[in-house]
């Protein structure tokens, strides 16, 4: 549960700084940020497909997760299919995340939790101001340019500096209060992403990311990731099939 959570806070981060870091002819930094920003705010639903490899302990795992995504109210039905790489064994674990809980496919059952804090902090709203204040603090950390017909963003934080950077974008959003507990854990070592933006909708098009952290004395993090968005706008609704309407309830997310 901890890796999940942390690669949610990368993500949440990844939003932050990639739409605001392009650059333009005729517009400036905050001028775009606001249209960036504003064709943000015009995505309801979108569609991702991620390859994600990650090691922990020395321990690899590799994933395919396919998800339809609403934002709000925020819901997603997730397929994520796991491969161990040392003994090449799949399993597949579908997910769904519905009116403030999850529900979770293992094997024939389903189980459900409590994810009301999650969902607030999802859909915390941060303003145009408080994105451009940050991003012109960490101004030597990233780079933007025009390539065709997308925007690229490339970022690169280690250290202190991406410890840093994660908090304030964290307290600036309201979001600090639920995960200070899990970022007094992390010692984060780098990360490193390029993102694209369509050049004309200001949409995520590709994000390929690599981070690399401690979760405990002596355990090391590191994962790579790889998505695509898509079908933006065409996400009507997300559906809990019945049988999971019968899941068995876990009242903390960390058990």
């Amino acid at each position: 549960m901890m890796k999940k959570r942390t690669g949610v806070l990368a993500l949440a981060v990844v939003s932050s700084i990639g739409l605001a870091g392009c650059s333009q002819d005729d517009l400036s930094n905050s001028e775009l940020l606001k249209k960036a920003t504003a064709a943000q705010d015009d995505i309801q639903s979108f569609h991702m497909d991620s390859k994600i490899f990650s090691e922990v302990g020395g321990m690899p795992i590799s994933q395919e997760v396919s998800a339809d995504a609403i934002q709000k109210p925020f819901a997603m039905h997730q397929t994520m299919k796991m491969k161990n790489v040392e003994d090449g064994t799949d399993m597949v674990v579908e997910s769904y995340m519905l009116d403030d809980k999850m529900y979770v496919q293992q094997e024939d059952n389903w189980i459900v939790q409590d994810l009301s804090d999650f969902n607030e902090m999802m859909e915390s709203p941060t303003s145009t101001e408080q994105n451009l204040k940050l991003l012109k603090k960490y101004k030597d950390n990233w780079t933007a340019e025009r390539k065709d017909d997308v925007y690229q963003i490339d970022v690169k934080l280690k250290g202190d500096d991406l410890k840093n950077f994660m908090q304030e974008a964290l307290e600036q959003s309201g979001q600090m209060a639920q995960m200070k507990e899990m970022m007094d854990q992390i010692d984060y070592k780098k990360m490193d992403y390029t993102m694209t933006y369509d050049a004309k909708t200001y949409y995520p098009k590709t994000l390929d990311m690599e981070m690399e952290f401690e979760i405990a004395e002596g355990t090391s993090f590191k994962m790579t990731n790889e998505s695509t968005f898509s079908k933006f706008n065409t996400i009507e609704s997300i559906e809990l099939p019945e049988e999971a309407k019968e899941a068995q309830t876990i009242t903390d997310m960390n058990q």
